[in-house]
């Protein structure tokens, strides 16, 4: 009788404690199954893609491109100051882009901040990024007429009411001829081309920089 006692007050023992009893003498620990914390289990999980999304920066075809708040696109400061290297820099992309020459469209600057008129002085309000699109009657409120010799990158040969051109460098050490950027016309629109100081002269071109240019 005492060893029966003896016995049942084992497996109740080993019960308590996890063990399962294999025989009257040997106890095997119970296992369990678990994974300790921070350890994969090799099971990769996969998410749903939407193989239809257009990719990142870009408008599925047929939708319209939504709008981004004027003054939100990063490192621009829309009517602030701005250096000549970012004005070239906006001219290109839009040189690059090709963007059609029009008098009602608009398109978008290359922060994609703030969209501006696609005509001649439309794309000049774009490279200074102006708060909105000026006209050749306007341009030169923004800006000061200075000496053909002072051209520098990122100012403007204007023509007032009728067109104007963005100064990009000059062609020559004489100083004589340059390069410049323009929404030519609906026939050419986009252009990078060289002008000749004594043709723009000849044609009513007067050299402006822009006010908050540095």
């Amino acid at each position: 009788m005492k060893v029966l006692k003896k016995i049942a007050i084992g497996v109740a023992l080993a019960a308590g404690l996890g063990l399962v009893l294999a025989g009257p003498t040997q106890a095997v620990a119970k296992q369990e199954s678990w994974v300790p914390a921070g350890v994969e289990t090799g099971v990769t999980v996969v998410e749903a893609v939407d193989d239809s999304a257009a990719p990142a920066g870009e408008t599925p075809e047929g939708e319209e491109e939504t709008a981004v708040a004027p003054f939100a696109a990063a490192k621009v400061n829309y009517g602030g100051t701005i250096k000549r290297a970012d004005v070239i820099k906006r001219a290109k992309d839009w040189y690059k882009r090709n963007v059609p020459y029009s008098q009602s469209k608009y398109a978008w600057d290359i922060n994609k901040g703030k969209k501006y008129r696609t005509d001649c002085s439309g794309f000049v309000s774009m490279t200074w990024a102006l708060t909105s699109s000026r006209t050749t009657r306007t341009l030169h409120q923004v800006s000061t007429k200075i000496a053909w010799k002072n051209l520098k990158p990122g100012d403007m040969v204007l023509r007032k009411g009728k067109h104007v051109q963005l100064f990009e460098k000059w062609a020559n050490s004489g100083k004589t001829s340059f390069w410049i950027y323009e929404e030519g016309s609906t026939a050419s629109d986009m252009n990078h081309r060289k002008v000749s100081v004594s043709s723009a002269k000849n044609s009513g071109y007067v050299p402006y920089k822009y006010k908050k240019i540095k």
